[in-house]
């Protein structure tokens, strides 16, 4: 097993918490495309609910929930999971829900800065702690959560620039974005934009991509078609990195260098090949882990440390399997349990 990402509290977070029971699981319908499942009954009395807002279901979020349930793993909680779809506005209802059926905690992997705002508000009203899996940086949402898995958007953004100066000879890039508005794809086009600057490498497409692998291909596409003489792609989530790395196969295309962020199962096996060549890696599960970490201290009386850095560095066929022995892209033990 891997080595815990960070340390989450002055005191041992784990110390003692063997005779809490196992862990029960179980998922709610909430928002689109959510799936339900079985409730599981802890030893030790009645157990907690611990809310998990997803904002869509994709091989990402899935990571992300089985890094929170290996998180509560070994204490007697359950989990209760919603998605929103990309969507702000259900985001919003989905985190209502959670904290009108009784959730004791919740942890959040944000869709929109907005909408996760407007439901953690509500949350710290009631006392109830929040841990957000993904933190791009300083924001309006820091008074309201119990602390947060920092993923270091800015720095990604500059691992992403400074690894294309060294690798691809400078020119057009294509940059397919996930969500605006998250404050992600915003801060790694920060670093991405400095490390360029002066390079001879010049963004000519910046689009959204929705994390969704189809329209990320067709940003490419039109990107590719406007601009014949780009060479390189980047995306920034591997969901979206997937679609295109299949674009570039089915059409021969072997001259375009993609770099893509994250990692999934696909993704592994994409990478290293003409179609796809390195990836700005962190592991989502992690970032579920340490969110969990989060709420959990706070539920069991410690005082959780607020800040906690996730793992990042760019990752190639290379380096892979060393990088993937310390920081697993997922804890597949636990999926059957959540059902996504």
């Amino acid at each position: 097993m891997a080595k815990d990402p960070v340390l989450l509290s002055r005191r041992s977070l784990l110390g003692g918490l063997g005779a809490l029971g196992g862990i029960a699981l179980a998922t709610a319908a909430c928002g689109s495309g959510s799936a339900a499942g079985a409730a599981g009954t802890g030893a030790g009395g009645a157990s907690k609910t611990i809310g998990l807002s997803l904002n869509g279901v994709v091989d990402y979020t899935k990571y992300v929930a089985e890094g929170v349930a290996m998180g509560l793993d070994g204490g007697n909680y359950q989990i209760k999971v919603v998605q929103a779809n990309f969507d702000g506005p259900t985001e919003l209802r989905n985190i209502e829900s959670l904290l009108s059926q009784g959730a004791a905690g919740v942890v959040i992997n944000p869709n929109t800065i907005e909408t996760t705002l407007n439901g953690v508000r509500e949350a710290k009203s009631s006392d109830i702690p929040v841990g957000l899996a993904l933190w791009a940086g300083p924001g309006p949402l820091d008074p309201y959560v119990s602390g947060v898995a920092h993923l270091d958007s800015v720095k990604g953004g500059s691992l992403v620039g400074d690894w294309l100066k060294a690798n691809v000879k400078p020119g057009k890039v294509i940059v397919v974005q996930g969500v605006v508005g998250q404050g992600f794809s915003e801060r790694i086009d920060e670093g991405l934009d400095a490390s360029l600057k002066g390079s001879g490498f010049e963004v000519v497409v910046r689009e959204q991509g929705m994390f969704d692998r189809n329209t990320a291909v067709g940003v490419v596409e039109r990107g590719l078609q406007a601009h014949p003489d780009a060479k390189i792609v980047v995306s920034y989530a591997a969901t979206m990195g997937d679609g295109i790395a299949a674009y570039l196969k089915q059409n021969n295309v072997t001259d375009v260098t993609h770099v893509t962020s994250d990692a999934d199962e696909e993704m592994l096996t994409w990478l290293g090949t003409p179609f796809l060549r390195a990836s700005r890696f962190y592991s989502a599960a992690e970032t579920g882990l340490i969110a969990a970490k989060i709420v959990r201290t706070a539920l069991e009386g410690g005082s959780p440390q607020f800040q906690n850095a996730v793992f990042q560095d760019i990752m190639t066929a290379e380096n892979k399997d060393a990088i993937l022995a310390q920081h697993p892209i997922r804890y597949p033990q636990f999926a059957s349990k959540l059902a996504l």
